[in-house]
């Protein structure tokens, strides 16, 4: 058995409700498994846990650590998910609310990944928290901000290009939208020009964002270190493979699911580290309600939550809001939307 960190199980269980959510019912048995172990793979890149693929190396044939469709396109994991969903049965009956529960139990099960208590979290003071925030919005407000963000994709793009292919680019360039992400337009220019081009800028947004990632983790580390020094040292020390909290970061805030604006991009790099390097925030000066379904929540409230103990509200949805506890993030549901004061 594959040892998996239990505070991982959450996720594991959101990504299997968003991905029966996405696909509509009789989705074929391949497709669905094909997303869920994409997910799967996302999610231990993301966490720092590639340790985990290397282990599913010992597979014949091999699971590669740094590509995430390996796993969902393997001859022996993907057919064995496949036909285990098939067996769940889950457009039949039964409750609707434990589906996603029996796919991600199918996930552990087919992998051979098994829950392990992790190692405790180091709880610094909530004003350390305040000082990190602050150190990674001042690089990262600067360097994503218009027209800066846009400008420096171009730069970087056109750098690695051939002289060959600068007509081209600049033609593309041109129609570029204004944070640099997506072409509006593709105008006529050979097709291998587009397809160099494309690739070029993709690697330039990737570059210029990890760049920046690292530059606001490097401002932020002075807080940490000032808290603890065991803490801040972690960060640039191995998960559970290669990846350290940093890499795990930057990796979060580069995923193509995060909007490139400097409020989410601020947000990824601050959850990946915090994430990885198992860290948590004190709270204990701000009043505490306890948790129940039927209230409405803000975000910065503590709640106390009969299983997870006390935690903070860090989003808010129409029916769900997103609470930091000890073991780490969940997801709970709530009575309504309210935004931060």
């Amino acid at each position: 058995m594959i040892p998996l960190p239990r505070r991982y199980l959450p996720a594991l269980q959101t990504l299997a409700v968003r991905t029966l959510e996405s696909h509509p019912r009789g989705a074929d048995d391949k497709t669905l498994a094909r997303t869920v172990l994409l997910g799967v793979a996302d999610l231990l890149i993301q966490s720092g846990l590639e340790g985990v693929l290397v282990e599913l190396d010992r597979a014949s044939p091999p699971v590669p650590a740094d590509d995430r469709h390996a796993l969902a396109d393997h001859p022996v994991y993907a057919v064995s998910f496949a036909t285990a969903i098939g067996a769940l049965e889950l457009d039949g009956g039964g409750p609707r609310n434990q589906r996603p529960l029996r796919l991600a139990d199918a996930v552990l099960a087919t992998l051979g990944l098994e829950l392990v208590d992790d190692a405790p979290m180091t709880a610094l003071p909530d004003t350390t928290r305040a000082e990190v925030v602050t150190a990674i919005a001042s690089v990262v407000d600067v360097e994503i901000a218009l027209p800066r963000l846009r400008d420096a994709i171009i730069e970087l793009a056109r750098a690695s290009l051939e002289l060959r292919y600068h007509h081209a680019f600049e033609k593309i360039a041109a129609n570029l939208d204004e944070r640099g992400m997506r072409v509006d337009k593709i105008p006529k220019v050979p097709l291998d020009a587009v397809q160099v081009v494309q690739q070029a800028l993709a690697d330039a947004r990737r570059t210029h964002l990890a760049t920046v990632g690292r530059a606001a983790i490097d401002r932020a580390l002075p807080a940490i270190e000032r808290a603890d020094p065991e803490a801040a040292a972690r960060v640039d020390k191995p998960v559970t493979h290669a990846l350290t909290p940093r890499d795990v970061a930057i990796a979060r805030a580069t995923a193509g699911s995060v909007p490139k604006t400097p409020s989410a991009v601020a947000r990824a790099l601050l959850d990946g580290l915090v994430d990885a390097a198992r860290l948590a925030w004190s709270a204990a000066d701000k009043p505490v309600r306890p948790y129940a379904a039927s209230q409405v929540f803000q975000i910065g409230e503590v709640v106390e939550h009969v299983k997870f103990g006390r935690g903070e509200v860090t989003a808010t949805g129409p029916k769900r809001i997103d609470v930091e506890f000890a073991d780490g993030m969940h997801t709970l549901v709530h009575a309504g939307l309210i935004t931060a004061p």
